[in-house]
């Protein structure tokens, strides 16, 4: 199996990162495991592929899980919009915006990638929201 690999830099310090883009529940936790055996800085698990990430009890099931595989490894949450690439398209900004609100209030990962093409203010909201439970921030 072969991961996309990418640097990504959180809050000034920059993490080898292998890229999480299972479909299943299933595929998410054994790409992770995969994943943690070729130790990286950081697994980026994108949760835009991941079928069921609009079922919010399921969500938070399968990061838990990802979360006890990948123990001392930072896990970072992003979930991209098809426009910028993403695979699966939320039905409106706040949908979006509630999504990555309920990636950091429950602590999904130990950094978030917001994009900063929505509503400012409610960006600025979801950054300060991250700092507060000291996840780390990635803006694109």
């Amino acid at each position: 199996m072969s991961f996309e690999k990418k640097k990504v830099t959180v809050n000034d310090q920059t993490f080898l990162t292998l890229v999480n883009k299972g479909l299943s529940e299933e595929d998410v936790i054994k790409q992770a495991q995969e994943i943690k055996k070729l130790q990286p800085e950081m697994m980026e698990w994108r949760i835009d592929y991941f079928k069921d990430v609009v079922l919010m009890n399921r969500l938070l099931e399968v990061a838990d899980k990802v979360k006890a595989i990948m123990d001392k490894t930072p896990i970072l949450i992003t979930f991209r919009s098809k426009k910028f690439g993403g695979k699966t398209e939320l039905d409106s900004e706040d949908a979006y915006l509630n999504l990555v609100k309920i990636a950091i209030d429950f602590k999904l990962g130990n950094a978030i990638d917001i994009e900063h093409d929505h509503v400012s203010d409610r960006i600025a909201g979801l950054i300060q929201d991250a700092k507060a439970k000291e996840l780390g921030v990635v803006l694109s």
